[in-house]
């Protein structure tokens, strides 16, 4: 009889593009509700930057977070897609409204700090995970 092979999952999988999602929901909350207070004239234009630097860090992190399922080896590589993938959704949305693909050493930038966020937000639900069992 033969021994059955074990077969590995491909590098995307759908709880990476559901995690990416809810960080772009995060994103979308909190630039409305920025917008909202700066209408209301509650918030200043010098809030935008802190606000924006905020959300580069919060979200991608959200996505690899709500992006892993369970623990394995191969944790920080699936949030890390899920980081990634938040930061092209945001960019394919910037095209459309723009109208054009904004190609810039910033998109890259903030490319790599969206992998890296994705990749702690699986070192955090990991350490959670591990403490649930023990």
């Amino acid at each position: 009889m033969r021994k059955r092979t074990r077969r590995t999952k491909g590098l995307f999988t759908w709880h990476q593009l559901m995690g990416a999602l809810l960080g772009c929901g995060i994103a979308l909350l909190g630039m409305l509700l920025l917008s909202l207070l700066l209408y209301w004239d509650k918030a200043g234009e010098g809030a935008i930057g802190p606000v924006n630097g905020v959300l580069k860090v919060i979200c991608p992190f959200a996505a690899g977070f709500f992006a892993l399922k369970r623990p394995s080896e191969r944790s920080a590589v699936t949030c890390a897609v899920a980081g990634a993938l938040f930061e092209v959704i945001l960019v394919a949305g910037l095209c459309l409204c723009m109208g054009e693909l904004p190609m810039s050493w910033a998109i890259v930038g903030d490319l790599i700090i969206s992998i890296a966020t994705g990749m702690a937000g699986a070192m955090v639900k990991g350490l959670l995970l591990d403490r649930q069992k023990k």
